[in-house]
């Protein structure tokens, strides 16, 4: 899907005639007068609230509500539906192993991947410390009451917001009292159950609980999942104090079996290229959050916690000795076990002192991960089962002991210019030292590096008139190296991830400076319009490239990267109608020159990258539209659809590989309908992909050891192919959910 010249002029018009048409001189008291309802926070702790309204950026609110009316898969797969700007790409093939993207950065449970969002749930920044990865499997999803989508570099939320942060909050007995059972089972043979209860107590005493039970068949060939999860709070409402204590136990098993090559796809796009590829995990948290409200009118605000995690990973996968040979390649089986445990806290002070509303806090936190990595020579059965050879020792590749220590400083000022205009002043330091210590082949090394950055921000917003503001900003964001991309660094020494690692060369800091520019609109009480231009410039990205047929790699700083674009958001909620469209787009490039190694990556055909060179798994162009009719008091009609435009090929970013061509774009139509049986029991059907299009979400280039699925022959030699990340067939999943709100 191309955009053309006059749609790109329609989509720019549509969004600049709000400006025109509701850009008069406003009213004193009716501006002053105008209090949003939905507020949000600040920062990551509690205490520095704002509406969106005075918030110098394309910020995305929704509450729970929201979440349960479009009946989506999971959290990934409502904001790839209702969230502007949001893609997703089903690399994987797992429900829960997806990666999204935000104007074209990333937030993956992939080691290897590019991150570039981070992640509070409930002030805890839950990417884990091994390398920056979002589990998505581990969320209590059913303890969800609100998501805030936080666009740019904002310094605030610390490190890895390089292109936004993710900020979700949970339920408690105050907000959330009463009683939520959600039952549901597929035509894929998934099934699902969600359990949520809140409760209040006499003096100022409250709890909630929630649990999710998972179970799924997988709708591609041999890709089952299940997961569970456990989410308890406590807390108490007295006077000026307000606390709360949380703990989240979960647990998952996961058969992601990745990519599928074109000419399996061709054959069938539910089929898988080997077996098999399984990920095992379980975490915990427990986290303290308080609120003291003194006499002066300030507030202080505490989080601490701790954190607990174990994954543990086995894939079969084509041995990188068959690279370039001729016939059937050999396989190899990697295991390995991850071990992590963080605590940390932090604490904010904030004041209102006239037109300025202070805040100024610190935060601390300190991991410790533990790595094994071992590796078993095996062979492709029949059905491309990697089996290990009985008579094959099992090698102990390498391990690890890390420590990352992180500490920062942040402060901002909120200055009330007036009754229209407000200026955000934002600065945030942070120091990180990462240490490890690796065994591999006998040997033992030590490293140790240290990152330090000052960040700054200034923002503005002003408003119009009731019905328009505009907003800007300017901010700068960092990233430091895990300590897994420290430790597999050196591109004589690829490591398989997430597998072997190795003292390596020290990889620099990532540093993202965005700006934007936008404006929010409410021409008519039931409409809602927003606008948003947008760029960031990253100064030594890291990326993971490929040096062989399989996950073999190692991790680089890679010159300067480009995300540019425009968003576009129209929304209308008046019984009985409610719609949203949503335009996006998005130019991302690298600004720098250099060489991209991959598997199908030589001396004589390099995939290089110059200045213009686009970013590949990124769609320029997504439109999303979607509707909700109250036929009845008693009936719902809903329907999304999602169309994305083409996208470049991972391994033909450089166009030099023209049997790997470009991804083609895809639309999806999506459909629901809800019965309120009667005030507590509700039906629900939901319709993926009704059209049963056929699609993929992500291309790379490789080559290709099964044509047909079939493996090649003496004499013959693997080609080079593109294998596909399929979009998920055809599905019917049917619900039932209870309510009691005491």
């Amino acid at each position: 899907m191309t955009a053309t010249g006059p749609l790109r002029r329609a989509a720019m018009l549509a969004g600049l005639a709000p400006l025109l048409a509701f850009a008069q001189p406003p009213d004193a008291d009716a501006v002053h007068a105008l209090q949003p309802v939905e507020v949000f926070g600040r920062t990551p702790l509690p205490g520095l609230v704002s509406s969106p309204q005075w918030y110098p950026g394309n910020v995305q609110l929704v509450d729970d509500g929201a979440i349960e009316r479009g009946k989506a898969v999971n959290l990934p797969d409502f904001m790839k539906r209702q969230l502007t700007g949001v893609t997703v790409n089903e690399v994987q093939g797992s429900p829960f192993q997806l990666d999204v993207n935000y104007r074209g950065h990333r937030l993956s449970p992939t080691l290897g991947t590019a991150q570039g969002l981070s992640v509070y749930l409930d002030g805890v920044r839950v990417n884990e410390a091994f390398g920056d990865v979002m589990n998505w499997d581990l969320l209590p999803e059913a303890a969800v009451a609100s998501l805030a989508l936080m666009p740019g570099s904002n310094p605030l939320f610390g490190l890895s917001t390089l292109g936004g942060a993710l900020v979700l909050t949970t339920k408690s007995g105050l907000s959330h009292k009463g009683t939520e059972a959600d039952f549901s089972v597929s035509s894929t043979g998934r099934r699902r159950l969600d359990l949520g209860h809140g409760v209040q107590w006499q003096g100022g005493w409250h709890g909630y609980a929630a649990a999710t039970l998972f179970d799924d068949s997988g709708w591609r060939e041999r890709s089952p999942g299940r997961l569970a999860n456990l989410f308890l709070k406590l807390g108490r409402r007295q006077g000026a104090d307000d606390w709360s204590l949380s703990w989240l136990a979960a647990g998952s098993r996961l058969t992601g079996n990745g990519p599928l090559s074109q000419s399996l796809y061709d054959v069938d796009p539910r089929a898988g290229y080997t077996f098999s590829d399984t990920t095992r995990s379980r975490t915990s948290l427990l986290n303290f959050s308080g609120t003291r409200s003194l006499a002066s009118g300030d507030k202080l605000s505490l989080v601490a916690w701790h954190r607990e995690g174990r994954r543990q990973g086995s894939n079969g996968d084509v041995a990188d000795a068959a690279d370039g040979d001729a016939g059937a390649p050999a396989a190899v089986l990697n295991d390995s076990t991850a071990t992590q445990r963080s605590s940390g806290a932090g604490l904010q002070w904030t004041r209102q002192a006239g037109r300025h509303q202070f805040a100024l806090g610190a935060d601390a936190s300190a991991s410790r991960i533990g790595y094994q990595q071992s590796t078993q020579a095996g062979s492709f059965d029949v059905s491309r089962l990697a089996v290990a050879d009985p008579g094959a020792p099992i090698e102990q590749q390498v391990a690890l002991s890390g420590t990352s220590r992180q500490a920062g400083l942040f402060a901002t000022d909120i200055v009330s210019i007036g009754e229209r205009t407000q200026l955000t002043l934002s600065a945030r330091w942070d120091r990180t030292r990462v240490s490890n210590t690796l065994t591999s082949g006998g040997a033992s090394g030590t490293e140790a590096f240290t990152f330090s950055k000052l960040n700054p921000a200034l923002g503005l917003a002003h408003a119009f008139s009731p019905t328009l503001n505009v907003f800007a900003n300017l901010s700068q964001g960092t990233r430091v190296p895990t300590v897994l991309e420290l430790g597999c660094a050196d591109p004589a020494r690829p490591c398989v991830l997430p597998t072997g690692l190795q003292s390596d060369p020290a990889l620099r800091q990532v540093v993202a400076r965005t700006g934007e520019f936008g404006f929010r609109a409410r021409p008519l009480p039931p409409l809602q319009l927003s606008a948003a231009l947008f760029r960031t410039v990253s100064q030594d990205d890291i990326l993971f490239l490929r040096s062989g047929v399989s996950q073999a790699g190692y991790f680089t700083n890679v010159g300067q990267t480009l995300r540019q674009g425009f968003e576009l958001s129209a929304r209308w909620r008046k019984a009985p109608w409610q719609w949203h469209a949503d335009y996006s787009h998005l130019d991302a490039t690298y600004r720098s020159q250099g060489t991209l190694p991959g598997p199908l990556s030589t001396p004589q055909r390099p995939d290089s990258f110059r200045p213009g060179t686009p970013i590949a798994g990124l769609p320029r162009q997504v439109l999303k539209l979607g509707i909700d009719w109250q036929a009845t008091p008693a009936l719902t009609l809903g329907a999304d659809w999602l169309a994305a435009g083409s996208q470049v090929v991972a391994g033909n970013e450089s166009g030099n590989r023209p049997e790997l061509g470009r991804l083609a774009g895809y639309a999806v139509l999506d459909a629901r309908v809800v019965w309120q049986l009667q005030s507590r029991w509700q039906a629900w059907a939901r319709a993926g992909n009704v059209l049963d299009k056929r699609y993929a979400t992500f291309a790379t280039g490789n080559r290709d050891f099964f044509p047909g699925g079939r493996a090649l022959g003496p004499g013959q030699e693997a080609a080079a192919s593109r294998f596909l990340a399929p979009g998920t067939g055809r599905s019917l999943t049917l619900g039932l959910r209870y309510e009691w709100d005491e």
